[in-house]
């Protein structure tokens, strides 16, 4: 059994494994000699968050197993988001104010952080993507089928972390990556191709396959750039992390979720692809609009409390 065991009765794996070669070509172009295992508190944090069926002493035992991570949910609970009468002082109260839903989101972007630390402008933007990604990942859940939103929270917060990789590795000629993407002339996967000879798809994927994620978060980083389905609906009729990962993204761009104002070629690029999104989804132009504009104000209220370190 793998790591992830509330994946245990997904569905068959549709991505062929990262083969030899293409391990072999990021080690080279990345110099990297050996990927590190996942240390096993980060991976029981993860188990937990992007398990539905995880209870509230399941989130204490692995939250009082590490000290950091004790203090960070205090703070958490502590802070004018969370606070409701006398301060929490232990992590059962601290988890009972926060709520599972909240922490879950909170549990898997600690982790990932904790990772991958890294100081730079270019990871502060890619690191506010992926969360605005998986917040809205984890809103629209509800016109999808087969994904919670813990599932879908920890799908958006990784589906770019071949980016992070690749900027932890060669800062210099990623951040040129970043600035010919603000135009949006091309997009990501392609200017990578070009500066890289590899993309972000290719790494985020060996990685999280190395790293042992769950069948959906693998997916969903391989497949949030493949081509739109020749049929609308597909959220609606089966488990589909890779497109609602896809459609999250493109909204969250499209919304300027922590983009900085030399980005608005980007968003404009990828704000042409919201009305197929809205078909994908199954709601009118309204609900699409007042989605984006709640998307905006959740994360501009709560962006702060994943971008805190570690």
């Amino acid at each position: 059994m793998g790591l992830f065991e509330a994946f245990k009765r997904e569905k068959k794996k549709t991505v062929s494994p990262t083969t030899l070669a293409t391990e072999l070509r990021i080690k080279n172009i990345l110099g990297i000699q050996n990927l590190d295992s996942m240390p096993a508190q980060a991976a029981r944090a993860f188990q937990i968050a992007s398990d539905p069926k995880a209870k509230t002493s399941d989130f204490v035992t692995v939250i009082e197993s590490d000290e950091a991570l004790s203090s960070r949910i205090i703070r958490v609970a502590n802070s004018v988001y969370f606070q409701r009468g006398a301060p929490a002082t232990e992590i059962e109260k601290a988890v009972a104010q926060i709520g599972l839903d909240e922490l879950r989101g909170l549990l898997s972007a600690t982790m990932l952080k904790s990772l991958l630390k890294s100081k730079t402008d270019a990871r502060k933007q890619i690191w506010a993507n992926a969360v605005g990604t998986a917040m809205v990942a984890s809103s629209i859940t509800k016109y999808a089928q087969g994904i919670s939103s813990g599932q879908a929270f920890l799908c958006g917060l990784i589906h770019d972390v071949g980016k992070l990789i690749m900027l932890m590795r060669n800062q210099k000629l990623y951040q040129q990556v970043m600035v010919q993407a603000a135009s949006g002339n091309d997009d990501f996967c392609t200017i990578e191709e070009r500066l890289f000879e590899i993309n972000h798809v290719e790494v985020g994927q060996w990685v999280a396959e190395r790293w042992k994620f769950p069948p959906a978060a693998i997916e969903a980083i391989a497949g949030h750039h493949n081509s739109w389905p020749s049929s609308v609906g597909l959220l609606q009729r089966g488990s589909e992390p890779a497109l609602l990962t896809k459609i999250a993204d493109l909204l969250a761009h499209a919304a300027g979720l922590g983009h900085p104002s030399s980005y608005k070629g980007f968003q404009d690029r990828c704000k042409m692809s919201v009305e197929r999104c809205r078909k994908e989804l199954g709601i009118s132009q309204d609900e699409m609009n007042n989605l984006l504009e709640q998307c905006r104000m959740e994360f501009d209220q709560l962006y702060s409390l994943y971008e805190e370190d570690v």
